[in-house]
């Protein structure tokens, strides 16, 4: 490629780079983060960027080369030209992907750009383009390098303002909650809880750590062989097994009896007191009420039982509830969410019906220690096609500003990728 003609269609691109700018941060949605613009036509749209978002760490670039997992946002603009002749190029933009990242890949001028600024530029770029080498690459080729690349679970087309490949990193429960060892973890609110804490269980199991699932209250037996279920009602006895089991296993449930509605029965909070002092258990996870399987739920006054050794209390939402009528059909203790949010019985259910009982020291909350962070879920994304609603949930709690709660998590627990969004006090996070 001639670095007189890159720098021709770079000059000759300058009143395209707003339109790029604008539809990069349409699929980013954050004003913060690391990001890198990679390859020779690299530049513009990073001025855009650095101008509108001086909250961006921007890197420009010609390769991929260092350490995984160090972006947040990679934009590169004339992928076409590289697609076919580099082979491994999108599981290399995968591989400095951050967690939760994206990555923007493919050419075109932008969502909603004037036709007179296509027509201005059009013919001079096609010329430079045929000059530089220009390759088409067809939609369906484009799928075929995903599907070779082994990334066809985390990228998506988009031809609106161009053809570009959006590839999204997934990110855990672990640095979604950013959970560390020595964690407890109670688990409040409406229905999902037992599925999250199964899946967060297993989640730090496959790693290589050891967990102890239970609860204060009561919990639908797991199904299958894992994880190893100790019934004892004995604590001593518990301790005891317990120790002993997890040089075999994992992942172990804990509960003091099996009761006649299929339920376990749990344990008690000083016990978990007592299993966040062991060494060899660097997480528990408590679920700390129920819900009957309801979407959305108030405490009544005998719950939630939360340990005061709790380090991390996550009140569950579904998404679900929003737009419902408040009524037993749909609600866990309607009368009491009526009092506590001001929502007639029959109400809908609004954005700040559910901020308020998520916030309120009465509500899904209520009995967390003064110490713990509060990170709420709000579940079932994949329900709903339009992000916008949840999105508007997460900002109305942080509006609220409560001093323990400085992010809320956008999730689908039953899927294997649960962790749809970070919302941030400061902004949309990944």
């Amino acid at each position: 490629m001639d670095a007189n003609d890159i720098k021709r269609v770079n000059s000759l691109w300058g009143k395209v780079y707003p339109y790029l700018a604008s539809q990069v941060m349409d699929s980013y949605r954050r004003d913060s983060g690391s990001v890198l613009e990679l390859g020779p036509f690299s530049g513009g749209i990073s001025r855009e960027l650095a101008r509108l978002y001086p909250g961006l760490n921007i890197t420009i670039a010609d390769d991929l080369s260092g350490d995984d997992s160090r972006f947040d946002l990679i934009i590169f603009r004339g992928a076409f030209f590289f697609l076919n002749e580099k082979k491994n190029l999108l599981r290399e933009v995968f591989r400095v992907l951050k967690a939760g990242g994206l990555a923007f890949v493919g050419g075109g001028y932008g969502k909603g750009i004037p036709q007179e600024i296509i027509d201005e530029i059009a013919d001079e770029s096609r010329e430079l383009n045929e000059k530089l080498g220009r390759r088409w690459v067809s939609i369906r080729e484009l799928e075929e390098l995903i599907r070779k690349s082994g990334l066809t679970d985390h990228c998506q087309i988009e031809e609106e303002g161009g053809v570009w490949l959006v590839i999204r990193k997934p990110i855990g429960f672990r640095q979604a909650f950013d959970i560390h060892r020595g964690e407890v973890i109670s688990l409040v609110g409406g229905g999902g809880k037992t599925t999250l804490m199964f899946a967060l269980a297993h989640e730090l199991e496959v790693t290589g750590e050891r967990v102890v699932s239970t609860t204060t209250t009561k919990i639908l037996e797991p199904s299958g062989s894992e994880p190893f279920l100790i019934l004892e009602p004995d604590e001593e006895k518990m301790l005891a097994r317990l120790i002993s089991e997890l040089k075999e296993h994992r992942h172990i449930t804990l509960a003091t009896e099996r009761l006649p509605s299929g339920k376990l029965n749990g344990i008690s909070p000083k016990m978990v007191t007592r299993l966040a002092a062991l060494k060899s258990v660097p997480y528990v996870i408590v679920e700390a009420d129920g819900a009957a399987q309801k979407p959305i739920k108030a405490p009544n006054a005998t719950e939630p039982v939360i340990p005061e050794s709790v380090s991390l209390v996550v009140p569950v939402v579904g998404i679900d509830a929003l737009g419902c009528r408040l009524a037993g059909d749909n609600v866990f203790r309607p009368e009491i969410v009526s009092r506590l949010t001001g929502l007639s019985p029959g109400g809908t259910i609004s954005v700040d019906t559910i901020a308020t009982l998520i916030t309120h020291p009465q509500g899904i909350i209520k009995g967390s220690p003064a110490h713990a962070r509060i990170i709420p879920l709000i579940n079932k994304m994949d329900l709903v096609q339009d992000l916008s609603s949840a999105e508007d949930v997460a900002s109305k709690i942080l509006e609220k500003g409560h001093p323990q709660i400085k992010r809320v998590i956008l999730g689908q627990v039953q899927l294997t990728e649960p962790v749809v969004r970070v919302v941030l006090a400061t902004g949309i996070g990944t």
